[in-house]
């Protein structure tokens, strides 16, 4: 079973959560496009790995190891930056060792994943690290906040006027710190606040496009598959975990 747990106050402008899976039991783990890169622990009892996962642009199946703790950090979409060598374009749709792209040491993070202690150990290590380079803030980051806070219902004209520079300039700095273009985040932005509403008991599938912002049940439903590979009733059967974390 997953568990979310939040990072300490300081780091919730950077850091979505934390989530563990003990003892994992399942085989694959499904990815949904979300703009954020996530970083990854897997310890068992003849190994221990470590990978930066960029975001995803598409639904994907990831292989999993029974028997196998798994730990994570999503990083808030454009803020992995502060952690890592890479620009979040080399890891979209890719995977590197943590090892060669983190820019601080994870210590004994992968001892600890099966004690209760582990995300206070992780709240210490990034804390640590940003007192060493403190985190600059760009003009993306307003962008960021402003699509998300708008459901991704805006105008990509809009958010490069925001950004003050032209489209072009605003789509490779969203490249270089998010990964994909501002207009893909919109659209996964949007998706996931349709996601969200669908979990909720009756709704109905009308209702929840014109709330999400879409211009009619259609074109969700192609905003659907094109990000998840399913319908919204499919989608709804088949991710009740994601849609219960997203209501929670």
């Amino acid at each position: 079973m997953l568990f979310n747990c939040l990072p300490s106050p300081g780091l919730r402008p950077l850091v979505s959560h934390y989530w563990v899976s003990r003892n994992n039991r399942q085989v694959t783990h499904a990815i949904l496009p979300d703009g954020s890169v996530d970083l990854v622990f897997a310890a068992n009892a003849t190994s221990t790995e470590c990978w930066l996962f960029g975001t995803s642009t598409s639904a994907a199946e990831v292989p999993l190891v029974a028997d196998t703790n798994y730990l994570g950090v999503r990083f808030r979409p454009g803020q992995a930056r502060h952690f890592m060598s890479l620009a979040a374009k080399e890891l979209t749709d890719h995977h590197e060792a943590a090892s060669e792209v983190l820019r601080f040491s994870l210590e004994d993070v992968p001892e600890q994943i099966a004690t209760p202690q582990v995300f206070q150990r992780l709240d210490q290590l990034l804390a640590n690290h940003l007192a060493c380079r403190h985190p600059d803030e760009h003009r993306v980051d307003q962008v960021i906040r402003w699509i998300e806070k708008h459901s991704g219902n805006v105008r990509i004209e809009e958010a490069a006027s925001m950004y003050g520079r032209s489209r072009r300039q605003l789509e490779r700095t969203f490249l270089d710190d998010v990964g994909i273009s501002p207009k893909l985040f919109a659209s996964i932005v949007r998706f996931q606040t349709a996601a969200a509403l669908i979990g909720r008991p009756s709704a109905k599938l009308a209702d929840v496009a014109l709330a999400a912002g879409y211009t009619d049940q259609s074109h969700m439903t192609n905003d659907f598959r094109r990000l998840t590979g399913n319908s919204p009733v499919r989608f709804l059967k088949k991710h009740v975990a994601f849609l219960q974390d997203e209501n929670d």
